[in-house]
Formats: C-alpha cells, sequence, structure tokens
C-alpha cells in the first residue's frame, strides 16, 4: 500500500528528530525566517493539531493508565488557552417566524 506525502513526512521528521545532532531550534529559526506567511500560516496550523491530538492522547492515557509526560501535560494546558482564545465556530441557524401563507406544504409536491 502506498503511503501518503503526509506519512512519508511524518517519518522523515521523526527519523531526523531521534537524530542525538538534530537541534529543533535551528530548524525552528530556519523555517520562520526564510518562509513566506502561508507556510507560516500552515505551520501553525499544524502545529495546532499536533497539540490538540497530543492532549486528547495525554486524556485517554491518563485514564486507561494514570501516567503521562510532561510534553503531553504541556500540550493539555496549551489545547486549553488555545480553546479559549480562539474556540471552535459553531453553526449558528437563525430562524425567523414565518408568515405561513408563505410555507410550502410538503404534500403539494
Amino acid at each position: 500500500m502506498a503511503k501518503s506525502s503526509e506519512e512519508k513526512l511524518a517519518e522523515k521528521i521523526t527519523d531526523e528528530l531521534s537524530n542525538h545532532y538534530f537541534n529543533v531550534s535551528v530548524l525552528a529559526n530556519v523555517l520562520t525566517t526564510y518562509y513566506p506567511i502561508y507556510t507560516q500560516d500552515r505551520l501553525m496550523e499544524l502545529v495546532k493539531y499536533i497539540i490538540k491530538y497530543n492532549s486528547i492522547r495525554m486524556k485517554s492515557e491518563w485514564e486507561a493508565n494514570e501516567v503521562t509526560s510532561d510534553g503531553l501535560l504541556l500540550a493539555d494546558a496549551l489545547n486549553d488557552l488555545i480553546e479559549t482564545l480562539r474556540p471552535e465556530p459553531t453553526l449558528v441557524i437563525n430562524q425567523r417566524n414565518r408568515d405561513p401563507k408563505y410555507l410550502m406544504d410538503l404534500d403539494s409536491f
């Protein structure tokens, strides 16, 4: 089965992060200095989803084993902060009272 580009990128990132000499701060500096705003927005979207899914993982790990890590606890706290500052948009259907003479009768179809 062919891997998606997202899976291939995730493997490359995890391989590099496993390297002892890989410097995360240098990567962050390069990405934020030399790439356009659109790329920055996509990176922040990626970071937001990583935080969200790690928060979910922290809660499930805690419920199952009562074991977690500092990184997962940080992700949970950051996720709470993100949800407070930028809540997910909700669809609000504004229903007005309509004059019954303009409502169609379903039996007329």
